[in-house]
């Protein structure tokens, strides 16, 4: 996410938050989220950690 979606989330936000969104930003925050979504499944995945499992034994 950019500093500009991030901005424009904190705004629309604050706009929902208090119950004044209008239809505009109604379909501001859509096309907003659609974009951010769209932005994060565009990103690769860089960080891949291995993690391993040793199962434990029970003895009885």
């Amino acid at each position: 996410m950019s500093p500009a979606q991030l901005k424009q989330l904190q705004e629309l936000s604050q706009i929902f938050s208090q119950g004044k969104a209008n239809p505009q930003q109604i379909q501001q925050l859509s096309a907003l989220l659609a974009e951010i979504n769209r932005y994060d499944d565009a990103e690769p995945i860089t960080k891949n950690e291995q993690v391993s499992f040793i199962a434990a034994t029970h003895f009885g």
